[in-house]
């Protein structure tokens, strides 16, 4: 165990010496340098069986400016059991090029998305598999399109302590229009457990798009809250009914 503490704490140490780094950057070097990449994430249940998916995402090319990416999504999520569940949400974001023009109108984006997600257990690991067709209505300064496009999440995460884990996925956006694969994005990373439902990961993500790749240091934080109580004497008698019958 303290090893493990200790590993964590070379890389927070690593981690926060690149982004102080990147903050003295050049305008010109920035672009190539390596950013971050801030998420928030939140589920929360409203019944035994529903519940809604709030993330939150902001990219830049370095700590603090030259943001490159806001982005927002929520929906309804119905998940009958453990392994597997449904989600039907939508999106809302922002992007800008890095040499973009201070009084330029920047790209937006509105989505209607479809999610299906299978989680399975082997010993200490769970392997996720996400799925998601999304529906883009995009406006750019020069004109707008419509876009669909397919998303496939492979994910791996591995216990290594009762609140310590190791986490990587792998995914690929499908151009349905085009039919080829248009970015794909990689991430390997620490999460630690730090209280009964708050999560925090920091970790590395290489994120090709097109003929372009962005290295990226990724920090997230993420939680879980309950809306609703459950009535366990009116769950009790309901039981006790049901045997009767």
């Amino acid at each position: 165990m303290t090893h493990f503490r200790y590993s964590i704490k070379k890389i927070f140490f690593l981690v926060t010496s690149i982004l102080i780094s990147q903050a003295s950057y050049p305008q010109s070097e920035m672009k190539d340098a390596t950013g971050t990449w801030l998420v928030i994430g939140g589920n929360h249940q409203i019944t035994e069986k529903w519940k809604i998916p709030t993330v939150g995402i902001i990219r830049y090319y370095n700590l603090s400016e030259a943001t490159e990416f806001g982005f927002f999504r929520t929906g309804l999520t119905y998940a009958p059991n453990s392994n597997y569940n449904f989600t039907l949400g939508a999106a809302y974001l922002d992007t800008q090029p890095f040499d973009h023009n201070e009084f330029e109108t920047l790209t937006t984006q509105k989505w209607i998305y479809e999610e299906f997600c299978y989680n399975s257990n082997f010993y200490r690991t769970k392997i996720s598999q996400r799925m998601r067709l999304e529906q883009r209505w995009i406006s750019k300064p020069e004109e707008s399109i419509f876009n669909a496009r397919l998303r496939y999440r492979l994910q791996f995460k591995r216990k290594v302590s009762k609140n310590l884990y190791v986490k990587a996925f792998d995914e690929p956006f499908f151009n349905l229009k085009e039919g080829n694969i248009n970015q794909n994005r990689f991430y390997v990373g620490l999460g630690r457990k730090v209280a009964h439902n708050i999560n925090v990961e920091i970790g590395y993500t290489k994120n090709h798009i097109g003929k372009n790749n962005y290295d990226r240091i990724r920090m997230v934080f993420l939680f879980k809250t309950k809306l609703f109580k459950k009535n366990s004497d009116q769950a009790t008698q309901i039981d006790e009914l049901r045997n009767s019958q």
